[in-house]
């Protein structure tokens, strides 16, 4: 089996772990090569995943021939000029989630791999998180009846603001998670959102030294009728068991249906230390069984089915572009007091 070669640029939290992880474990890839500005990172993502480029420039990344696809896993705001080169470099692209921050990087991403005729797939793993899975099964059976309303909560402790991302004041809450949850909406509707009425609070995360919201809460209008709150918090105290607290309820014309994934009790872990949550869905690193691995790492090897076989990613850059446009409305909402049309 010829393997097709992939590489990693940004070698931190997520693509030094989860994309190098995937690249290079899954028989019918290779992790090709690896880029970061710290050299010493990527080194060390490269040792531990077999690449055999290391880069602390991604143009001399994407000259190197042996690399077909990539994986952009850099900042929520830094995707853009990446992505550009990359396609037009040939290559097909993984852009990490949020897509973008802004419509203008989004449409520009979306433009120049339709101008290069790559493959442009967005990172909203949620897509095949078994729970929600279940939910577009039941919702396409019609078990639920027509959705009218969802209530969907995706927080974090301070704990990610204030240490995991040192870039954290260049983004917020609604953009690291707002992005998740948005797109499971969009997803699970099948539809497109119209309006969207929001208010944002700050402060707390300020007074640690993080310039960012503490918070958005959005109503999301849907062109076929239905509502949807989206709730976003990154100031959940990091006495809490698990880092994010994720919610999802669907109200139908038939039936409801309820999704907990942060807080499911189905393992529960006590040692002398603390009490634990483990997450058995998201991320369970098995390089014995790498399609066994939690669906984080599943959506990125669904990206590898997309280039090596041909296969529909999983999310679109257009998918990308309308939670883009959705976010900057709640964003614009938010600081205006007034509701804004999409």
């Amino acid at each position: 089996m010829k393997k097709i070669g992939f590489g990693v640029i940004g070698t931190g939290i997520v693509g030094g772990a989860w994309h190098a992880y995937v690249y290079g474990h899954l028989p019918q890839s290779k992790l090709a090569a690896v880029c970061d500005l710290d050299e010493q990172r990527a080194n060390a993502a490269a040792q531990k995943y077999g690449a055999s480029a290391v880069y602390t420039d991604y143009r001399k990344l994407l000259e190197n021939p042996e690399v077909e696809a990539v994986s952009i896993a850099t900042p929520d705001h830094a995707h853009r000029e990446i992505a550009v080169a990359a396609a037009e470099a040939g290559k097909h692209i993984l852009v990490e989630k949020p897509f973008a921050t802004t419509v203008e990087d989004a449409e520009a991403m979306v433009k120049a791999a339709k101008k290069a005729k790559v493959k442009l797939m967005v990172d909203f793993h949620n897509r095949v998180s078994p729970p929600f899975a279940n939910a577009k099964q039941s919702i396409q059976n019609g078990e639920l009846g027509k959705l009218a309303y969802i209530y969907a909560r995706l927080s974090n402790t301070t704990w990610v603001a204030t240490q995991m991302l040192p870039w954290a004041s260049k983004s917020s809450a609604l953009w690291f998670l707002g992005c998740h949850i948005t797109d499971l909406a969009c997803w699970l509707l099948d539809d497109e959102p119209k309006r969207v009425y929001a208010v944002s609070r700050s402060g707390i995360l300020k007074g640690m030294g993080v310039d960012t919201d503490d918070f958005h809460v959005a109503i999301v209008e849907f062109k076929n009728g239905a509502v949807v709150t989206l709730e976003n918090a990154w100031i959940l105290p990091e006495a809490e068991p698990v880092v994010f607290n994720f919610k999802f309820h669907m109200l139908g014309s038939k039936g409801s249906l309820y999704i907990n994934t942060s807080d499911h009790r189905a393992v529960q872990q006590f040692t002398q230390e603390s009490a634990t949550l483990p997450d058995i869905l998201g991320i369970t690193f098995s390089g014995d069984a790498p399609r066994m691995s939690g669906f984080v790492l599943e959506a990125i090897a669904r990206f590898v089915d997309a280039v090596v076989d041909d296969q529909p990613v999983l999310a679109s850059g257009e998918d990308g572009l309308v939670v883009t446009r959705v976010l900057t409305a709640i964003t614009e909402s938010a600081k205006t007091g007034r509701p804004i049309d999409l």
